[in-house]
């Protein structure tokens, strides 16, 4: 049996009416700090992206939350990348350490984004 230590939990909820307004040209540099360009591609291509980002940001949050506590800390938000695999799942590319295995659980509704992040440490 896997020892605990080896296990990260995080979670977090956004405000989706933080990103309502944000544009992807005249808001680029926050953008840009925050999300990859495939994030960025995605959720603007969606009739609310708003909704996506805060999403996305919510499951960065929720994962930089998972990886400190197994002692992982000063992990920038673009070395985390969440995409969406070909049935729309949710997928975690972390340029961070390659011995972690990330699942993530992303939500929302109207106006609040919800995600849930599960952080295995395989090897050590």
């Amino acid at each position: 049996m896997q020892e605990l230590k080896n296990l990260g939990v995080g979670t977090d909820i956004e405000d989706i009416g933080r990103f309502r307004r944000l544009d992807k040209n005249n808001d680029n540099i926050f953008l840009n700090k925050i999300f990859t360009e495939k994030e960025l591609d995605y959720s603007f291509s969606k009739a609310k992206p708003y909704q996506h980002l805060a999403a996305r940001y919510a499951g960065k949050e929720a994962i930089i939350k998972a990886l400190s506590s197994i002692g992982k800390n000063g992990i920038d938000y673009k070395e985390i990348e969440i995409l969406n695999d070909d049935n729309g799942i949710p997928k975690v590319n972390l340029n961070y350490d390659g011995s972690l295995k990330v699942c993530i659980s992303l939500s929302h509704s109207n106006d609040r984004a919800l995600a849930f992040a599960l952080i295995l440490r395989q090897n050590e």
